[in-house]
């Protein structure tokens, strides 16, 4: 698999081979309503042909996972991350025991990779998916407009199913359980480059799209690793786990801490947990965590949390490597929340 020095050598056609990607699969008679009640999106809402960015959260609000749900013909999908999809797994289990609800660790039944927009442009992918996917909704697909986060498009057959990452480099997120061999067999006639998974870890932090390592399971409200800034909270849905802080949070603007990436020049030996101190005059104040890390050949990417009012003016230092200082990269989104007085609807 082809290693990178950084995201700018990244070409125009290029896959990523998603190995840290976990599939969670929800099926049964209680699986909409089950799964409605946990994570921050309305489930009755979310139909075949497209994806959304989500939380799940504990009772006190805190979350457990993020990633993207979806649907694949009969089954719910959540694709996150190992570290925290196996704390999901785990707890949506424990509290799924008495609904008609079948929830497994899905992972093994899909291949996982990112697919650059380019790269599914070309003609030779484009075919190979095409034997895969209907020809008309893979062209309505290709021909989106990526960037918004309100509108995760997704196509889905018997071999699987094909979305928009919503990420800083163009492209789809594509679960297959048939036919990933043709299409590896394929990007290789083409001599498309794949790249490990880090690379993708290195694109979403890239995108602030935050991702819980172990570290930082259990740690932060949505708001606070900005999931409401992807549309991965609806505030006018009913009763979920987390609800009441997540809603009291948004409504009366209590929230005070954001998500920000950071990109380092060459390999640094960062962890997530480790603080991040920011510059006061001539002193330092540690102003927060970092949550995850993905390091190339010869830069590292990183995302912290920190105070919502942070520019990418204000200095920061590795608190471990005080040597070391850096600027946090401009949100690509806006995370202004303000107090609200709406009366919720419950669904």
């Amino acid at each position: 698999m082809t290693s990178i020095a950084s995201l700018l050598e990244l070409p125009d056609e290029f896959m990523v081979d998603l190995s840290d990607t976990m599939v969670i699969s929800l099926e049964g008679e209680q699986a909409d309503s089950y799964l409605h009640g946990q994570i921050t999106v309305n489930i009755n809402k979310l139909d075949d042909k497209s994806a959304r960015h989500f939380a799940h959260c504990d009772n006190k609000g805190k979350t457990w996972s993020t990633g993207y749900v979806t649907r694949h013909l009969s089954k719910l999908l959540l694709v996150a991350n190992n570290d925290a999809g196996n704390h999901s797994l785990a707890q949506l289990n424990k509290y799924g025991v008495f609904s008609k609800v079948d929830i497994l660790d899905d992972t093994p039944n899909y291949s996982a990779y990112f697919l650059s927009l380019t790269a599914a442009k070309n003609s030779g992918v484009t075919s190979t998916l095409s034997k895969m996917f209907d020809v008309t909704d893979l062209e309505a697909l290709l021909d989106t407009q990526h960037g918004d986060n309100h509108a995760l498009q997704k196509i889905e057959s018997e071999s699987g199913l094909l979305f928009t990452a919503n990420t800083a480099q163009e492209g789809f997120v594509l679960l297959l359980n048939k036919g990933a061999q043709q299409l590896v067999e394929e990007v290789n006639t083409q001599s498309i480059p794949c790249y490990p998974a880090v690379v993708f870890n290195a694109i979403q932090i890239k995108s602030v799209h935050a991702m819980l390592r172990k570290e930082a399971v259990g740690e932060y409200i949505p708001q606070m690793i900005n999931v409401q800034a992807l549309n991965g909270i609806d505030f006018d849905k009913g009763c979920y786990m987390g609800q009441e802080v997540v809603a009291r949070t948004r409504f009366l603007g209590k929230n005070k801490r954001a998500a920000f990436s950071f990109k380092l020049e060459g390999k640094v030996d960062v962890t997530p947990g480790d603080a991040l101190e920011k510059q006061l005059g001539e002193n330092w104040r540690v102003a927060g965590k970092i949550i995850d890390v993905a390091i190339l050949d010869n830069e590292t990417w990183f995302i912290a949390v920190l105070s919502n009012d942070t520019t990418s003016e204000d200095l920061h230092r590795l608190a471990e490597n005080d040597a070391i200082t850096c600027y946090p990269n401009a949100l690509p989104y806006s995370i202004e929340q303000q107090a609200s007085n709406i009366v919720k609807k419950r669904r």
